[in-house]
């Protein structure tokens, strides 16, 4: 990442809504974030005394939050990552966007500056007229290699449907 001590991804995370809360509303709130994060104000505040003492937000208690140039510069890192893989996602992989937008979310937090930088040179190849994915786009997946068809088809991951099955079986056989 940018920092030699790496950020959570939940500080990221902060980081991120507290950048596009200042660029909806030209200030922030304790309470905004909260609504946002679906999490209480308690828990933001405490998350906010972290990020502070890393000198990447300013917060008057009660009040404003507001991004030092050092958060800003982090916020603006993660949401290029989190853009760039749902451009990825969508205009080169063609997945539905209400479907990039959760996936990018996750992967915006693990993804390396390198493999961004690439991921974004695809999009802009594709974009371009460079590169043709409609046959990759067009063509049907191999169901007796793509692990993952199945699990695609029921629109989850059927490991961890399998595991959740044989835990509540436990429980159901314990009680």
């Amino acid at each position: 990442m940018h920092r030699k001590d790496q950020l959570s991804s939940t500080h990221e995370m902060y980081l991120k809504v507290l950048y596009r809360l200042g660029q909806q509303h030209d200030v922030a709130r304790v309470r905004d974030m909260a609504r946002d994060l679906g999490v209480n104000p308690g828990t933001v505040s405490a998350v906010l005394k972290k990020l502070e003492k890393a000198d990447l937000v300013r917060h008057d208690r009660y009040g404003v939050v507001v991004l030092t140039s050092s958060g800003n510069a982090v916020a603006e890192c993660v949401i290029h990552r989190f853009e760039t893989i749902r451009a990825l996602l969508v205009e080169v992989l063609g997945v539905a966007p209400d479907m990039a937008e959760v996936d990018a979310c996750m992967m915006e937090h693990a993804v390396s500056p390198t493999t961004v930088n690439r991921m974004e040179r695809m999009v802009g190849l594709v974009m371009d007229g460079k590169i043709d994915i409609g046959a990759f786009l067009d063509s049907p997946g191999r169901p007796e290699t793509d692990r993952c068809c199945k699990c695609e088809t029921k629109g989850a991951c059927q490991a961890e449907a399998e595991l959740e099955r044989h835990s509540g079986r436990a429980t159901a056989s314990k009680g």
